[in-house]
């Protein structure tokens, strides 16, 4: 389930008969709410995914995108896609015989087994293992990259769930009340 900002109908009506003279104003102050909702709930994400795991807030971000709404079109969005994560994120230490993270905020760091770190493609860091045919190592290549949980699987927690949902909710609600606010300011 991910999180969704809806407006209330009932809202939209009360803003519409507050602002009748002032119809074009009303699509703008929405545009405005929702796209500070959907800021919001992008850092809530980044906060509640970084209790869970011990990522960094911009490796957490890099998985997020937002669609923002515009005047004309009020529908946005914000969604959560990736891969697994490699484990070099986790705060992997270690060199090229042996390597050691913390996936778990909290967690003791545990040694990754039969784990390296290594340069990859690009020229980064991450952490492999010895490829196995059968339980026996196959020899020195192929190398398997390991990685650790997805960044949605912290999110649909329902904790995480129910977080994400009320900081839309409120921010929304606040913002509502703000762009209104500013509105009956500019017609005085």
């Amino acid at each position: 389930m991910r999180p969704t900002i809806e407006i209330n109908p009932a809202d939209l009506d009360r803003l519409k008969s507050d602002f009748f003279l002032m119809d074009g104003e009303v699509p703008l102050a929405l545009s405005r709410a929702i796209n500070r909702a959907l800021t919001a709930v992008n850092t809530e994400g980044s906060i509640q995914v970084r209790k869970v795991y011990n990522l960094k807030a911009a490796r957490v971000k890099q998985n997020f995108s937002v669609k923002k709404t515009t005047r004309a079109n009020l529908t946005g969005h914000w969604q959560s896609k990736g891969k697994p994560i490699g484990l070099i994120q986790f705060g992997a230490t270690g060199n090229s015989q042996r390597a050691a993270v913390i996936v778990i905020k909290g967690d003791a760091r545990k040694k990754v087994t039969g784990g390296f770190i290594q340069i990859g493609k690009n020229n980064v860091q991450h952490i492999f293992r010895r490829a196995k045919v059968g339980g026996v190592i196959v020899g020195r290549y192929p190398l398997q990259r390991l990685t650790g949980p997805r960044i949605e699987d912290a999110l649909s927690k329902p904790e995480v769930q129910k977080a994400l949902q009320s900081k839309a909710d409120t921010t929304l609600q606040a913002r509502l009340e703000v762009e209104a606010n500013y509105i009956l300011s500019k017609a005085r």
